[in-house]
């Protein structure tokens, strides 16, 4: 009885999520969606078909650093949940950032390139505190491929 009590939550969860029954869209979504999981349909993109599903979810959060605004923007690798169930931290790839204030400096210059703006953040995992955010943009990208050059 305690094994079942502790496989079949883990089994009925894989196969929610398997089949896809979760998703906002589903025919009984309202039984099976776990309505206090908002975070986690965002930032999973779960409600996606699965040919939209996005193949990465790009995350641009503003942080207050020494009373400056500052852009973080990376690739979204995982996200964890406080005791509480709040969205606690982002586990970021990638990352750039920049100060909000060059975007004023920039904006007079013509032609100025915006990559030049941000600087890369050296390191494998970039973690963000989700109580030092101020905003966040969530952005899902679905990858091509490349069509090969027409031969002339």
């Amino acid at each position: 009885m305690l094994l079942a009590a502790l496989v079949a939550p883990v089994v009925l969860r894989s196969q929610i999520a398997k089949y896809r029954l979760d998703r906002a869209t589903a025919r009984f979504s309202s039984i099976f969606r776990f309505h206090d999981a908002p975070w986690y349909y965002l930032l999973t993109g779960a409600d996606f078909s699965q040919d939209e599903k996005p193949d990465l979810i790009m995350i641009s959060a503003i942080v207050e650093v020494a009373k400056d605004a500052v852009l973080y923007v990376g690739v979204l690798d995982d996200f964890f949940f406080d005791s509480e169930g709040n969205l606690d931290r982002l586990i970021l790839q990638g990352v750039a950032r920049r100060p909000l204030s060059a975007d004023k400096s920039m904006a007079s210059q013509e032609g100025g390139a915006s990559e030049e703006r941000f600087y890369n953040i050296d390191g494998d995992s970039f973690v963000l505190r989700y109580q030092d955010v101020k905003t966040l943009n969530v952005q899902y990208v679905k990858l091509t491929t490349a069509e090969p050059a027409a031969e002339m």
